[in-house]
């Protein structure tokens, strides 16, 4: 069922976390090394890991499920922020954005993968790979405008022109046409790619190194965002796959992916746009924390 899987993988993002954790403490991964180490993931090591993720191959027998993947990943990343807005209007307005790009971007490349192959094989990385262009492309647009604070037509065109939006049309294309990449070209990649989660872990870790974190665990929002990211958000999915009787793999690869605890992108665009850093570096680590529980039960009760 993968449950050791799950385990493993957050026991792991801890750990780094402690090691970036120690380091903010010891003035080693200070602010101004923790925003270059945000600027790198932004600009080189996501980009890296977004196309490396798309170089797979796969039957021609699920061709189908394919395209019906793409389909339903986009039409999550439009109905979840539907979904979770109203439940957040009473949140403090400082705080509201950042939870809002919590509850709908999920940690689904680190803890996703890898979980996904545990529970449904390689046919369900090929899904939770195009999930994760989904991801990509709504990350950069839709997310980038919760930490703008803006949704003009203008920033929504400015916001496609970055290395993330870059990346996915060219993982799309290397998909779509079976381009083979050199091996040398593709491990240099995935090397590169490969630094995107223990440096975002790093910089969350020293972000709670110079939080008030008897503040943050008081704050009862922390609890009620985690609530929804982890039970609300993928109950949501599984209860649209009832009422459409979609029992498909994809669909059942697409709610674990949401199932999964809040993106590390919380804190690098935190980060990035100096908007509530520690809130969101704690955000990550408790709603991790917390997935140990939650997805056992997602994956027994919604993926049967």
């Amino acid at each position: 069922m993968g449950i050791n899987t799950v385990i493993n993988q957050i026991i792991s993002l801890f750990l780094v976390a402690l090691v970036g954790f120690y380091g903010g403490k010891k003035n080693i991964i200070n602010e101004n090394f923790s925003n270059g180490l945000s600027k790198l993931i932004v600009d080189i090591t996501t980009p890296f890991l977004v196309i490396g993720s798309f170089s797979l191959s796969y039957d021609a027998s699920i061709s189908k499920n394919i395209i019906k993947a793409f389909i339903y990943s986009f039409l999550i990343f439009i109905l979840t922020p539907l979904l979770v807005k109203p439940l957040l209007l009473k949140i403090e307005k400082g705080k509201r954005n950042v939870l809002q790009f919590a509850m709908v971007f999920s940690n689904c490349g680190f803890m996703g993968f890898p979980i996904a192959q545990s529970v449904f094989g390689n046919e369900g990385v090929i899904y939770a790979a195009i999930f994760n262009m989904a991801f990509t492309i709504f990350v950069w647009t839709y997310g980038v405008m919760l930490f703008k604070n803006s949704t003009s037509f203008k920033d929504v065109l400015k916001s496609l022109k970055n290395p993330g939006i870059t990346s996915a049309l060219i993982g799309l294309i290397i998909m779509i046409f079976s381009i083979k990449i050199h091996p040398i070209l593709l491990s240099t990649m995935k090397m590169i790619g490969g630094l995107t989660t223990p440096v975002s872990m790093l910089i969350v870790g020293s972000l709670l190194s110079r939080s008030n974190l008897v503040k943050i665990i008081k704050d009862k929002s922390m609890y009620y965002g985690s609530f929804i990211k982890l039970i609300i958000v993928p109950f949501a999915l599984y209860i649209v796959s009832l009422l459409f009787k979609e029992n498909s793999i994809v669909l059942k690869t697409f709610i674990l992916m949401q199932a999964m605890p809040a993106a590390a992108f919380t804190t690098i665009f935190a980060e990035n746009f100096n908007k509530n850093k520690e809130y969101s570096a704690f955000i990550v680590s408790f709603s991790s924390l917390l997935s140990i529980i939650t997805i056992p039960i997602i994956i027994r009760f919604c993926l049967k």
